[in-house]
């Protein structure tokens, strides 16, 4: 399964923040060949970009720890919206895509992905009908979605119930937590909606779905026993399912959770003890932004964050860093940056600095008393030791605390080797 490479012809120029071609527009497939350092001076800032060894590192690590766990992949592709990583995680293995939106859905179809999971629910009329036409015009297109009541059951029912179309929609109930997001809260719940799926003529149940990283926070015993009672009741419910002959006529049950914190509670819970159903049971993780990783509290949670599943070496790298230009020091303590909310995240913790570049090009690494004070629309406040030789001119880089909410914020991102070498760019389709 592959995805197209054509990105449309698309040109770099003043759309894309952090590039200013010289002359004419640039075709995104000649930036490997110009040679531009995108911390010396090729690029403006600010500027969010990518490391290429340490995505491609983050890639095949998770690859190799679904095939090790026996588990299938199916990357969630909401965190940077890109193609270009699609591509590569589909050419490592992934078993499927998995979207948030209906928009998601469009964008990865279109360039050519063949298995959708859309870990929501999906009940506008034109989005199901655009859905039907497109499995009935290309039937290797395989499409997936939630359901969580009765009533969402009958309201795509209600949908497609006047298509001159055989296409019946695979679903997924979707399990919840009290307090949480969609979902249904008990085992009963949960029957009765798969009962109504099993009446619908346009519905088929292939499994059950849930979210354990709204459960808890943290890796403290409680936090684990919380997302660990969730995901065993995702399995009681799976199995309930199956003794009550609920599922349809198909040759795997689906089982599916994960992000990317408590990954490795999924595979021990889901996956780490036989199945008793009369099919077989195929677990799906869907783990989405271990592609760039992040600091700070994030990394302290996850699976390869502070503890190691199998050896020192299984860590997952920051992938996605922001650069930043010192406009002002104001005050001994006090650097004034140019970066801010419109070009980074702040919603889940703030960009943790790890690394100045004076304008000498002399690299000096920050410790922990530096830090973010603030950030405004364009401006980072940040707190620095008052010995340290910083000056307007030089750069700042910053590991990111949430990746999802800093892609969405750059349209075209540069690819760079370990010195910064601009070998590639990545554009995101939010």
């Amino acid at each position: 399964m592959k995805i197209a490479t054509d990105l449309e012809g698309l040109r770099i120029d003043w759309r894309f923040k952090g590039f200013l071609p010289d002359d004419e527009p640039l075709s995104i497939d000649s930036i490997a060949g110009l040679g531009w350092d995108a911390l010396g001076g090729d690029l403006l800032f600010p500027l969010a970009l990518i490391k290429q060894s340490a995505l491609d590192h983050n890639i095949r690590l998770m690859a190799d720890y679904c095939r090790r766990a026996g588990v299938s992949f199916a990357p969630h592709a909401k965190t940077p919206i890109a193609p270009q990583i699609v591509r590569a995680q589909l050419t490592a293995g992934a078993w499927g895509i998995t979207v948030a939106t209906f928009h998601q859905c469009r964008v990865m179809r279109h360039f050519g992905v063949n298995r959708l999971f859309l870990a929501n629910e999906l009940l506008e009329r034109r989005a199901l009908r655009w859905l039907v036409e497109e499995i009935d015009r290309d039937p290797a297109f395989e499409f997936l979605c939630l359901v969580d009541s009765v009533a969402g059951v009958e309201l795509m029912d209600e949908h497609l119930s006047d298509l001159r179309s055989a296409t019946r929609i695979k679903v997924l109930v979707e399990v919840g937590s009290r307090g949480g997001r969609a979902g249904v809260r008990s085992i009963e719940e949960g029957v009765e909606v798969a009962a109504a799926v099993k009446r619908s003529e346009r519905l088929q149940l292939v499994g059950v779905e849930g979210y354990e990283g709204i459960v808890a926070s943290g890796r403290s015993e409680q936090a684990i026993a919380a997302i660990d009672a969730f995901l065993s009741d995702l399995r009681d419910l799976a199995g309930e399912l199956g003794r009550r002959h609920l599922y349809a006529e198909t040759d795997e049950i689906l089982v599916t959770a994960g992000g990317s914190t408590y990954f490795d509670r999924v595979v021990d819970v889901l996956a780490g003890r036989p199945w008793s159903l009369e099919r077989p049971v195929r677990v799906v993780l869907r783990s989405g932004s271990y592609i760039a990783h992040a600091a700070g509290r994030f990394d302290e949670s996850a699976a390869f964050g502070s503890r190691h599943l199998v050896s020192s070496t299984e860590e997952f790298q920051q992938a996605l860093e922001i650069w930043g230009m010192v406009l002002s020091r104001p005050e001994p303590a006090l650097a004034i940056l140019g970066f801010g909310k419109r070009d980074v995240a702040y919603d889940d913790g703030l960009p943790i600095p790890f690394k100045v570049r004076r304008r000498s090009g002399e690299r000096v690494a920050l410790g922990a008393a530096s830090s973010i004070l603030i950030l405004n629309d364009q401006h980072a406040r940040v707190e620095v030791p008052a010995d340290l030789p910083l000056a307007p001119g030089d750069l700042v880089g910053f590991h990111i605390t949430h990746p999802c909410t800093t892609f969405d914020k750059w349209r075209l991102l540069p690819v760079v080797d370990d010195e910064y070498r601009v070998v590639d760019a990545i554009a995101t389709y939010f």
